[in-house]
């Protein structure tokens, strides 16, 4: 029997819309929507690259 290595939990998000966009998505996967889970993970990572400053661009990635 092959074991996978647990993933680690993800860092907190670094802002609200941050906050929302990740429980939004954590959501929808609970939900079974997984359509609208990554709809959540692309605008998570638009927002990312476009209204963080450079130094916390990638906290709290799913």
């Amino acid at each position: 029997m092959k074991r996978r290595a647990q993933t680690p939990a993800p860092t907190p998000p670094a802002c609200a819309e941050c906050a929302r966009f990740t429980n939004l998505a954590r959501a929808a996967e609970t939900e079974g929507d997984h359509s609208r889970a990554t709809d959540m993970r692309v605008l998570l990572s638009r927002h990312q690259k476009g209204g963080h400053p450079a130094a916390v661009q990638f906290e709290g990635e799913l």
